[in-house]
């Protein structure tokens, strides 16, 4: 995977400037371990996609923003991917010595998984010979974060790629994502997640005013 500087100093917070060197070494050394690290799996289906239900699993898909983002699809992938859990084991030991390595393999780490996804989308749009839209997640806008459940047993997704689920539905390994992706001719064919599609007022990627 090629993960670009930029988006690691954008997942750490970075806003503006050029970062010193003891910052750029950090990024620079979760590159580098992030690569050694991840052992990146992905699973999915392709559903048919009517009046805001996954046809096939009979699973209405519940909120205003979903609606929004799927309008237009006639097919909808949902898909699950994580970089495996030894990202974890390696966060967790950076922690305890380094709070600026762990803080630039944590960014490292979330970008990885994000260039994962762009790469399996691009084939999957492939094999599909249809365009895709981009991705939303569980905990996107009003689409609650306990849809992670039903879309990890749908696809198997604990037995398929080892993911699990916390009580309080967070992932495990951490540096995972579920995820719908539109499929249709009237789909946005950009990955990229546009903040005027999500609702989260609060979040720190959010496109700040001009």
């Amino acid at each position: 995977m090629h993960i670009p500087v930029g988006e690691v100093l954008r997942y750490m917070g970075w806003r503006g400037g050029v970062p010193d060197g003891a910052v750029l070494s950090a990024v620079e050394k979760a590159l580098g371990l992030v690569n050694e690290t991840a052992t990146p799996r992905a699973v999915y289906k392709v559903f048919s996609y009517t009046d805001g239900k996954l046809a096939e699993a009979d699973l209405m898909l519940p909120g205003e923003d979903i609606a929004r983002h799927l309008k237009g699809a006639d097919k909808v992938v949902l898909i699950a991917a994580t970089l495996g859990i030894d990202i974890d084991r390696t966060e967790s030991t950076l922690a305890r010595t380094s709070a600026l390595e762990a803080l630039a393999f944590d960014a490292a780490a979330s970008a990885a998984i994000e260039e994962f996804l762009d790469e399996v989308s691009d084939k999957i749009s492939a094999d599909l010979n249809r365009t895709l839209g981009a991705r939303f997640s569980p905990g996107y806008g009003d689409l609650p974060i306990e849809c992670q459940a039903p879309f990890i047993k749908l696809l198997r997704a604990d037995k398929e790629i080892g993911l699990t689920l916390n009580e309080e539905y967070n992932m495990i390994p951490l540096k995972s994502v579920t995820a719908l992706i539109p499929v249709g001719a009237e789909c946005r064919g950009d990955k990229t997640h546009d903040c005027a599609r999500c609702s989260m007022s609060g979040c720190a990627f959010r496109s700040e005013k001009k």
